[in-house]
């Protein structure tokens, strides 16, 4: 496995500028796409489209469907097709809830009328969603996985090609990998533990069995989630709770910590995808530490 590709999230704060710029190191360092997560505007194609100039394969990990209207999103994803030839959609259900297979289905149906040559991917945690990114996708988005999960998701991704006679090793695995690199290995692994508990931890009176609660449930989360979760809702702040995270819990599902155990951890879970995704993670200042990322973990 080479190939790999470089993830900027917008929760870095990081200005289209910057961005670029770490884009264009991780393009001079070998990596082959890059990446950013979407919410309600236009920056995310923007910046696909800025990307793609570099010579990259850029992509949107994922736009939440429940905050799109799908006419808006479908002329977004071809003005930016058309502006940047290696452009990639990744689509979730967002917090659809209750049909949210449907409206993936739908809007995924919709997207290849109306903005027909695009890749799609779908972000996918659980059996359903996965089988349906093999009959209709591209690609299956995963996020937050340890290696058992990654097979396991490609059992159902095949599962839903073949229903659909489809060839399974036509749809792309790819997933973001959390990395987070620092000489201070305690700062590294807290600033990974607290990104991980933001998908993990369920909210206040939240249900358990479902959405990334579940997901991380099936990873062998459950009894830490669960006293974390109580002491949370007695008020106590989440770089505590993140403390009391054993370490080789946390090793199962991002790498953290000097530039060459944080690549050697990055290489271990990116064991059986098609593309893994380098996504930042900062412990300190936000350029600094994807510049340290995208250097350590360089094909």
């Amino acid at each position: 496995m080479t190939e790999r590709g470089i993830g900027l999230g917008q929760e870095l704060g990081l200005g289209p500028a910057e961005r670029d710029v770490l884009v264009a190191r991780a393009r001079e360092k070998g990596y082959a796409s890059a990446w950013t997560n979407a919410r309600e505007t236009r920056d995310p194609f923007d910046a696909c489209a800025r990307w793609t100039r570099d010579g990259l394969t850029a992509g949107i990990s994922v736009v939440p469907l429940d905050a799109w209207d799908a006419g808006d999103l479908a002329r977004a994803a071809s003005e930016t097709a058309r502006k940047a030839a290696g452009f990639i959609l990744g689509v979730g259900s967002g917090r659809a809830g209750k049909g949210a297979l449907a409206l993936v289905r739908d809007r995924v149906a919709m997207l290849r009328r109306e903005a027909p040559g695009i890749p799609i991917y779908i972000g996918a945690l659980g059996p359903r969603m996965l089988r349906l990114a093999g009959e209709v996708a591209d690609g299956a988005a995963l996020n937050w996985c340890n290696t058992e999960r990654i097979a396991w998701s490609r059992e159902r991704v095949g599962e839903g090609a073949r229903r659909a006679g489809r060839d399974p090793k036509a749809i792309r695995m790819v997933e973001y990998i959390r990395v987070c690199v620092d000489d201070d290995e305690a700062a590294a692994r807290s600033a990974l533990t607290v990104a991980m508990l933001g998908y993990a931890l369920a909210g206040p009176r939240r249900p358990k069995d479902r959405g990334y609660r579940i997901h991380f449930t099936r990873m062998g989360f459950d009894d830490v989630l669960t006293e974390l979760e109580t002491r949370r809702d007695r008020g106590e702040p989440i770089e505590s709770l993140a403390a009391d995270v054993p370490v080789d819990l946390v090793r199962t599902v991002g790498a953290f910590g000097h530039p060459a155990s944080a690549a050697a951890g990055f290489t271990g879970l990116a064991e059986g995808l098609d593309l893994p995704i380098v996504r930042v993670v900062a412990a300190r200042d936000a350029q600094d530490s994807a510049r340290a990322v995208i250097d350590a973990c360089a094909p």
